[in-house]
């Protein structure tokens, strides 16, 4: 779980950093680095999505509950 602030800002920067450099990519530079980048923090980044997703149905959840159901 990356219920966590500091581990999110270093995802954050490491795309930042990723995003700049492909913001320059020339076709004819290589790729590696933004594969090895995709690969390394794309689990991360489905896992902070699923995690926002589960917060967001609980507080919907919640918010049913002290409202009652909608009519």
């Amino acid at each position: 779980m990356i219920y966590n602030i500091e581990k999110l800002e270093k995802l954050e920067k490491n795309w930042q950093k990723t995003l700049k450099g492909a913001d320059n990519h020339h076709w004819n530079d290589p790729h590696k680095p933004y594969w090895l980048a995709y690969r390394k923090d794309m689990p991360d980044c489905l896992m902070v999505l699923r995690e926002f997703k589960n917060l967001l149905s609980k507080l919907e959840e919640q918010d049913t509950k002290e409202l009652g159901p909608a009519e």
